[in-house]
């Protein structure tokens, strides 16, 4: 079987160039009667992004089927389960509810009739992000390739797993095949945020690469782009960070994304909260500008658990308590979604009590689904990790570097290199605290 990998920095056109390649395949006959591409992705969003990728080129029309690894592991679990043995089960069953299902799917893909079985079906597989690979999904991978043709896209220092060792992926990867090496960014033009991005990708001081500018005893670093800055932020005066936020958003044309490696940072949410409602007028000129809305683009358990945070859900209760308890909160889709799901289990099953973990695994689901189909709204600008927005492109980016963001010194450089290279036309580095930008990732580590 053949192996495409494509290896290259945040921009070089990695999913660009893996469906290119795969449309070259469909072309070239890969694709036979009842065939399909199969697309394997890590999260939701990311697989609704590459379904909408694969769909706007007629090659694939109704000739591809966009999962994630966890679905399509869960799947094929369900589908063979006569060879599950109790071994594997017990081994499955260690794991957590996403690795589990993984590792079956990757001992049963050690056996040929099962590897067999799946390429009748889906004799193309597509993975993009692969450096995400853990050892579960690698398994995964490295089975299908020995009875499927691969196309697959990786960049190893996106790779945002504190402390993992992607040498020995990467190595595969580049042994299995046709390594093809993007050099030429392609996401933006933009000088100064090129140079700001290889400066922490390299490890170099990021302020070298920028033109100083001092205001009132208050330092800027610039280039085309391209922005840093520090804010004396505290929980007591977190409105100088919300001034900060809402000043550069008023500089932007279009939309703007706010990233974090901390979310859950205190700072960062009180003055996002500001953000959220105040109108900010400048001194010498009286203009005003504000409030900004923004929404926060949260993973799915996440999203589950916001809803429920001020419900006090007792261990157990009735179809009536719960309905009182819910119903304030029914405007939402996935609370709605959850009552009628209790309700239907009253009338079919006669279940007349429902557990805490119960209503938590209904929401989640419902959270989940929504996700899955697309359905989530969105109000306003947007907020989200760093993490969240991996594999996404947005015209402008403001990322927020709080103290509270932890790991060595590589994985700090990773988590800003990828939060700076999401932008296509402009980048504000806003970093709470003063005397931080001479030290990693913004510098170089000391001895």
């Amino acid at each position: 079987m053949t192996f495409d990998f494509f290896e290259g920095a945040a921009g070089t056109g990695k999913t660009h160039n893996l469906v290119g390649r795969a449309g070259e395949i469909v072309q070239d006959g890969a694709l036979g009667e009842g065939h399909k591409l199969l697309a394997l992705t890590f999260m939701n969003g990311a697989r609704r992004r590459l379904d909408a990728r694969l769909s706007e080129n007629p090659v694939f029309r109704r000739r591809f089927d966009c999962q994630t690894f966890d679905v399509f592991a869960r799947t094929l679990a369900a589908r063979r389960r006569s060879l599950i043995t109790p071994e594997m089960r017990v081994r499955a069953d260690a794991l957590n509810e996403f690795d589990g299902p993984c590792t079956l799917a990757a001992d049963l893909l050690e056996h040929e009739p099962v590897r067999r079985w799946v390429a009748r079906s889906f004799p193309l597989v597509l993975v993009d992000e692969a450096q995400d690979l853990d050892a579960h999904r690698m398994r995964i991978l490295q089975e299908l390739s020995s009875s499927c043709r691969i196309v697959a896209a990786a960049d190893a220092f996106q790779c945002l797993d504190n402390g993992r060792d992607t040498a020995p992926l990467m190595g595969w990867l580049e042994g299995a095949g046709q390594t093809h090496r993007l050099t030429q960014v392609r996401r933006t033009t933009q000088q100064g945020l090129l140079a700001a991005a290889l400066a922490v990708r390299e490890g170099r001081d990021i302020k070298a690469v920028l033109t100083a500018r001092t205001f009132k005893n208050s330092t800027t670093w610039s280039g085309g782009g391209f922005r840093l800055l520090d804010a004396p932020a505290t929980n007591a005066n977190h409105a100088l960070l919300a001034w900060a936020i809402a000043n550069d958003i008023a500089q932007r044309q279009g939309p703007v994304v706010i990233l974090t490696p901390d979310a859950g940072n205190a700072i960062i949410r009180a003055a996002l909260n500001t953000v959220q409602t105040k109108q900010h007028t400048r001194k010498n000129s009286g203009v005003t500008f504000g409030p900004y809305p923004h929404t926060w683009d949260r993973h799915d358990n996440e999203e589950a658990d916001a809803l429920l945070a001020d419900i006090a859900l007792p261990g157990a209760a009735t179809c009536a308590g719960l309905r009182a308890l819910l119903m304030p909160l029914a405007g939402h889709a996935p609370i709605a979604q959850a009552l009628s799901r209790i309700d239907r289990l009253r009338r079919a099953h006669g279940q007349t009590t429902f557990t805490a973990a119960q209503v938590t695994e209904f929401v989640r689901q419902s959270v989940r689904n929504r996700s899955r189909l697309g359905f989530r709204q969105q109000r306003g600008h947007l907020a989200m990790t760093i993490q969240r927005a991996k594999n996404r492109e947005f015209p402008n980016v403001i990322v927020l570097w709080p103290h509270t963001a932890t790991g060595s010194p590589d994985h700090l450089r990773r988590l800003l290199y990828n939060g700076i290279t999401r932008a296509q036309n402009h980048c504000t580095v806003i970093v709470l605290g003063q005397g931080r930008l001479n030290t990693p990732p913004f510098a170089p580590s000391v001895g």
